[in-house]
């Protein structure tokens, strides 16, 4: 699996991860002051869900590099964006119903924009993995 670059796309997910959690360990402290409230533990779990699908999504393509059919490697991207999605979507669902009043609607826009940016991040080694089979093989 070194072939494709793997360990770099899993570090370049995992500082993301830890940048993240930096910024709401920060922010749970006090050292950081935003004009609302935004409840970090919502930002901290949607961050870990989005970092375990984004591992997953990046070990499937690695796999689906490996099938001489290119539909799969594209199949891939798209299933794993869309699921992310959708697992984001039920969570802030849940989230909803479980709160009620005290939900904390920043946090989850947080979290949405955390779904785009795991979303570029995974793409865009996704395909860099596969440029990198191509000159490989």
């Amino acid at each position: 699996m070194k072939k494709f670059g793997l360990k770099k796309n899993y570090v370049t997910l995992l500082l993301l991860f830890i940048i993240v959690c930096t910024f709401c360990l920060f922010l749970r402290n006090g050292l950081i002051k935003l004009p609302y409230y935004v409840d970090a533990n919502v930002v901290v779990v949607a961050n870990l869900i989005l970092f375990l699908l984004a591992l997953v999504g990046t070990f499937q393509h690695a796999k689906a590099l490996k099938n001489p059919n290119p539909n799969v490697f594209i199949r891939s991207i798209m299933l794993m964006t869309v699921l992310k999605f959708l697992i984001l979507g039920i969570a802030a669902v849940a989230y909803v119903l479980i709160a009620k009043e005290t939900r904390n609607v920043p946090a989850i826009i947080i979290s949405l924009i955390l779904y785009v940016i795991y979303s570029v991040f995974e793409t865009r080694d996704a395909f860099i993995m596969n440029k990198n089979s191509n000159k490989n093989g």
